[in-house]
């Protein structure tokens, strides 16, 4: 077997750029491993250069770990690797889920059930939006090349390879403004760096209304959906993010997360950094950074909610799936939005998960990961996700 065969099998396998083809040689070649060296190298090169991926609990680790060595053993002898009890907890877990799980797993008893997941797969949602200018013209920015998509006055809309919709002031900042929206659909992402270097990120499902350019004494956008804010710094004209129900949040400057899907009971507003408003009817609230604030639909209440963990809110932006301290349903919500499909439950089923799941896999691999604590099971049937015990 050659070494450099493994490196180039083992690259496009962690990428997922491997074909079905390739995935189903290496795992030939991980199975026929002499030694744990080869792999083990491998993987420990790979978490040295990215430890942003997937981390589990020890407990959750062990869990899943315990399920896959007896799976495996259930079918043909599996020499345990010798860095199973040692040295495993300081890899990355993805590579050692990924590896193992879809290498030992389904190679070994379910070889012939893997193309015919793949054939029902569905694939990660991205970079994918539509902008609709003033005139209501409408752009498709998935479709459409990069660089300059239009002028409008004073400024210049482009688009970047990464996935960024770019407002450039290039004249009179008090030339009248026109009405922009861009709109994420299900399974779609996008980032916008507003006129005023404001940088939005748009989570699936979600629409940002606001002007080319900000004149007079605020800078008002409308959202619906989920949205990330950095917003520039103006002491002089607040930045205010108004949502559909009349709640809005003023800020002069600060790093917040904002969830105000239609179909939620709630609005939740997240701080990270600096302060907010948070405004309802008559009802306002100041939060702090690790502050969150719950604004409900029915009562149009504010409760605020104090020590948050602000990383699992804005996993999504960071490339995650989130699931410490969310229910299964919240989880799958988020599976609906992102993957675009319809989760309906079967049995009522309780589980309970600690981990960041990356965004960039396919609906069949996550769901396999999640099964693999034996705590849930799915069907998959075209659109639709099953959620079984």
């Amino acid at each position: 077997m050659s070494d450099s065969r493994l490196n180039d099998l083992f690259s496009k396998y962690f990428d997922k750029t491997a074909t079905p083809e390739e995935r189903a040689e290496f795992m030939r070649l991980v199975a026929q491993l002499k030694s744990d060296a080869p792999l083990v190298k491998l993987m420990e090169t790979t978490y040295k250069s990215d430890q942003s991926v997937l981390e589990f609990t020890s407990e959750i680790k062990e869990k899943i770990l315990n399920n896959i060595y007896q799976e495996a053993e259930a079918d043909v002898p599996v020499r345990k690797l010798s860095w199973f009890s040692n040295n495993w907890v300081k890899y990355a877990a993805v590579l050692l889920v990924g590896i193992l799980a879809f290498g030992l797993y389904f190679y070994k008893k379910e070889q012939n059930n893997l193309l015919a997941l793949q054939t029902q797969d569905i694939a990660p949602g991205g970079n994918k939006a539509i902008l609709t200018l003033g005139n209501g013209k409408k752009i498709v920015l998935d479709t459409t090349e990069n660089g300059v998509l239009v002028k409008q006055g004073n400024i210049s809309i482009s688009k970047t390879a990464d996935g960024q919709l770019v407002y450039n002031v290039m004249g009179d900042e008090n030339e009248p403004a026109t009405l922009n929206t861009i709109e994420t659909p299900n399974g779609g992402q996008y980032q916008v760096n507003l006129p005023d270097g404001t940088r939005v990120w748009l989570n699936a499902g979600t629409q940002l209304r606001f002007p080319t350019v900000f004149v007079g004494k605020e800078r008002n956008v409308e959202l619906t959906g989920e949205a990330y804010f950095e917003v520039a710094k103006n002491a002089k004209k607040p930045f205010k993010v108004k949502m559909n129900n009349n709640a809005e949040v003023v800020v002069l400057g600060t790093h917040f997360n904002i969830s105000a899907y239609q179909d939620e009971n709630e609005i939740n507003t997240t701080l990270l950094e600096g302060a907010v408003m948070v405004k309802m009817d008559q009802h306002t609230e100041k939060i702090s950074p690790g502050q969150q604030a719950l604004v409900s639909r029915i009562d149009k209440n504010i409760n605020l909610v104090n020590d948050v963990n602000v990383n699992q809110v804005i996993a999504w932006k960071n490339g995650f799936f989130s699931t410490e301290g969310i229910s299964l349903p919240a989880l799958m919500k988020q599976v609906e939005k992102w993957y675009d499909v319809r989760v309906v439950y079967k049995d009522n089923v309780q589980a309970d998960f600690m981990a960041r799941l990356p965004r960039n896999i396919s609906l069949v691999e996550l769901i396999s990961l999640l099964e693999l604590t034996k705590q849930v099971h799915f069907k998959l049937d075209k659109k639709t996700l099953t959620v079984m015990k």
